[in-house]
């Protein structure tokens, strides 16, 4: 089954496209497609908002044009799924790209990593990068990870495919940025998982008040083994006592 995406980075630009199309039962994908696709075929879609959020649909081809794109039509349940997408967006900042229409090679996984562009990573803007960070591969996630500008940082943990093997290793990473750290602990889905909470609470570079907090995700054991000081911060140790005393 051949897969689109479109990438919004303007709200303004979501909400058009969902009054004018989707929410009437259709999108016009500018993208184009291949020479044997024909009317009635199924296709994927992703709809990637501002915020790196996304819901993957799937929509029927009603017209094709050659080289140029596509028509879809949309059911209703995916509309719907695009308007709470929709809802959950601030407002736009200054100098936000235009949306991006894409066909998604099938053959190969979207994680599988565009080399050229991670190792040619240092010679991409910081545009690229960003968009890299909220949408690319792990190996993409990994490289905005690992750059000198911090202010990147913070845009992978908006990337739908960041996986929790990759929360965990961050929030244990005695590297990352206090303020990171805290993003990622604001995330209920993530701090949800005894692992995230663990590795918040026993790595030093987190915010005190947040490894706290963390220690009420934490299993019952970890907490008994950070009261005892095993590999964990002083203040965390200090709190772990106090939870297991009572």
């Amino acid at each position: 089954m051949e897969q689109y995406r479109v990438t919004y980075a303007r709200r303004d630009e979501l909400q058009r496209d969902f009054e004018t199309q989707i929410a009437r039962g259709g999108l016009y994908v500018l993208a184009p497609p291949p020479a044997e696709l024909a009317y009635g075929a199924r296709c994927g879609l992703e709809i990637v908002a501002p915020d790196g959020r996304a819901v993957a649909l799937e929509g029927e081809v009603l017209a094709v044009t050659p080289g140029q794109g596509i028509a879809l039509a949309i059911d209703a349940v995916a509309g719907d799924a695009v308007r709470v997408l929709l809802a959950g967006q601030g407002p736009d900042g200054a100098g936000a790209a235009a949306s991006r229409h894409e066909r998604v090679d099938g053959r190969a996984s979207r994680e599988a990593p565009a080399a050229d562009a991670v190792l040619g990573w240092d010679s991409l803007s910081t545009v690229e990068k960003m968009r890299l960070a909220q949408h690319g591969s792990r190996d993409e996630r990994a490289a905005a990870l690992r750059d000198r500008n911090r202010a990147l940082h913070p845009h992978v943990l908006k990337n739908p495919r960041m996986s929790l093997e990759e929360v965990v290793a961050l929030a244990r990473n005695p590297q990352a940025a206090p303020e990171l750290l805290k993003l990622v602990a604001e995330r209920p889905e993530w701090m949800g998982r005894a692992t995230v909470a663990e590795a918040l609470a026993r790595n030093p570079k987190t915010p005190n008040d947040v490894g706290v907090k963390a220690l009420a995700g934490c299993s019952a054991e970890a907490v008994r083994q950070m009261a005892k000081g095993v590999g964990a911060p002083p203040h965390i140790s200090q709190a772990a006592r106090k939870r297991v005393l009572g």
